[in-house]
């Protein structure tokens, strides 16, 4: 959310640049276009020329800067929502369209250029703004059709045609808008399903189907950010069961996935507020401790431990399941997260040669 609301003020601003471009434009018409129209066509010029130009000039073009002054306060006002910033950046130009129409109603054309903000709310993907804005063009236009009458057609014949002829067009933007909105919408939809199945599938590359925990490849980089990170003291623990080929090679490999999934589950029941609990591969696992001394990861540990002890697997009521552990605090900042590892493991190795069932701190 917070990418679109950067994003949204980005063409906020855009559209106040648009804003200031269409006053000044207009200023420069008006401008250029005076003189001639008075030098040409003076029978078109009803008013003294002072009226004229406070009228036709003046007038607009001070509504049209102090429209954009207002744009751009309203970017920077903490006490309008985000959403209501959207609506503002679309009604000044609104706004300063109507300017253009009621001053230059000669051109029936100018009506149209109020079509353009209804396009505009496709930008914020806003269902209700756009038929918001629809709205409150209509009234525009309607405004502006006031003004023409009272000023250039109380006689035009065709003016009754032109009329119906601005409000079809204005029927047919909200409705294309609508469509377009819709269209929008459903890519949206196809690609967020998209980027939620690639979420799942990255999710499940990171972890073991077995045991639910995160993978070689996960322990490695969270080990790596917790170095990066300096999250001293940091110790890892490395876990190996005792005996586990001959667990397999005697009551076979899906009594031996029991026995995983049991420790899995321990290990996290017993670490996992402290710790993060990874299947290395095979019959190996490992623990993350984050600010955690190597004395406190062992009593987590050996809790497990005990647990896993004293648990009695049906297949094999008479023996008992053990694991030897080793655990090592990370010493500098010279050892990457491999020689980190390789250190632990090494103390494991120690607890299996000297009995197995234990934990080690080297």
């Amino acid at each position: 959310m917070k990418n679109f609301d950067e994003l949204y003020l980005k063409w906020r601003k855009n559209f106040n640049y648009i804003a200031l471009l269409v006053a000044c434009i207009t200023l420069i018409l008006e401008i250029v276009i005076s003189p001639l129209l008075f030098h040409y066509l003076p029978q078109t010029i009803k008013l003294p020329t002072f009226q004229y130009i406070l009228l036709y000039i003046v007038l607009p073009s001070s509504i049209n800067f102090l429209l954009v002054i207002i744009g751009r306060r309203s970017l920077s006002c903490k006490r309008l929502s985000e959403r209501a910033k959207n609506y503002y950046s679309i009604i000044i130009l609104s706004t300063q369209f109507l300017v253009i129409a009621c001053v230059h109603n000669v051109f029936t054309i100018t009506i149209t250029v109020l079509c353009f903000p209804i396009f505009l709310t496709l930008i914020y993907s806003d269902r209700k703004m756009t038929s918001t804005i629809t709205l409150i063009t209509v009234v525009f236009v309607s405004i502006s059709i006031v003004f023409a009458l009272l000023d250039s057609y109380p006689n035009d014949t065709f003016f009754l045609l032109h009329t119906f002829v601005a409000y079809i067009l204005l029927f047919g933007c909200y409705i294309t808008t609508i469509l377009l909105l819709n269209i929008e919408n459903a890519k949206n939809d196809i690609l967020k399903a998209s980027s939620f199945k690639q979420l799942q599938l990255e999710e499940l590359l990171k972890c073991d189907s077995l045991t639910g925990l995160h993978n070689m490849s996960t322990f490695y980089n969270m080990l790596d950010t917790c170095i990066k990170n300096n999250e001293t003291p940091l110790t890892i623990a490395v876990i190996d069961i005792d005996n586990f080929k001959l667990v397999n090679d005697t009551w076979g490999h899906e009594k031996g996935n029991e026995v995983l999934i049991y420790l899995a589950a321990q290990l996290q029941f017993s670490c996992n507020i402290y710790g993060h609990v990874f299947r290395y591969g095979g019959e190996e696992f490992t623990i993350i401790f984050p600010r955690t001394s190597p004395l406190e990861a062992k009593t987590m540990i050996e809790t497990a431990q005990n647990n896993l002890y004293h648990y009695v697997f049906d297949f094999m009521p008479n023996q008992r399941i053990t694991f030897s552990c080793g655990i090592a605090s990370y010493p500098s900042s010279t050892y990457s997260p491999q020689d980190f590892f390789e250190m632990a493991d090494k103390v494991m190795y120690q607890a299996k040669l000297s009995g197995k069932n234990k934990v080690l701190i080297g």
